[in-house]
């Protein structure tokens, strides 16, 4: 008995110094901690493609989608963010690239880009994305058309992008006439043109588009054919 008491005895003493190690440097491990940490670190396996997550869900990569617009969103609401704009950057592109089924996480996106980074210029690039996964959405491109025209100062670029909430099932009504009044704008750049063009290219038929510019009598000319040999 004696044996078997003093077999025990020298664990039982290990875990209480060890526990006692632990209590007493729990302050300086917890600070050490939150040094250390990334608030803009990519979400775990962000980085293998979406069918390799599909693969290694076994085919139920909308939960691992949940995962990451929670780890997103929980960034995008983080007072701590300060003013690191390209670390945000790249934890938002490390999440889109997998094109998650949650507007939110493109519109939120965007807005705090916007608002709290002072670069509305990563908008247009996290829109297009949320367009891929919601390409029938109506409310994505209406605010990247708030982003060209108030914030960009593009106002070719915001009427194509109000064009395309245009033509989504149950867009506001004013959406179409809003197109019309921005192509009325005498300072369209060719460059706003041009882009704006390239934007409806990748995601719609342009030929709405180019006859609208057209009828404003602001459509870019098209390059020459090369002379034949």
């Amino acid at each position: 008995m004696l044996l078997r008491f003093r077999s025990l005895i020298l664990p039982v003493l290990a875990s209480l110094l060890f526990i006692g190690v632990l209590l007493k440097t729990n302050d300086q491990r917890l600070k050490t901690l939150r040094n250390e940490y990334d608030i803009f670190a990519a979400p775990p396996l962000s980085q293998f493609s979406s069918g390799v997550i599909a693969v290694l869900t076994l085919g139920h990569k909308g939960i691992y989608d949940d995962f990451i617009n929670i780890w997103l969103l929980q960034t995008l609401l983080d007072p701590r963010k300060g003013d690191d704009a390209e670390g945000m950057m790249r934890q938002i592109r490390s999440v889109i690239r997998h094109h998650p089924k949650l507007e939110t996480t493109y519109m939120l996106s965007c807005i705090v880009m916007m608002q709290d980074f002072k670069r509305p210029e990563h908008c247009q690039e996290i829109i297009l994305a949320g367009l891929k996964a919601f390409p029938m959405s109506w409310r994505l491109p209406m605010t990247q058309g708030y982003v060209e025209y108030f914030e960009m100062k593009q106002p070719a670029q915001a009427a194509s992008f109000f064009m395309m909430a245009a033509s989504r099932p149950h867009s506001p009504e004013y959406v179409q006439n809003t197109v019309k009044k921005l192509l009325r704008e005498k300072d369209l750049t060719p460059e706003d043109l041009k882009r704006s063009l390239e934007i409806i290219a990748e995601t719609e038929s342009s030929d709405t588009f180019l006859k609208l510019l057209q009828s404003f009598g602001k459509a870019p000319a098209l390059p020459e054919a090369p002379a034949s040999p």
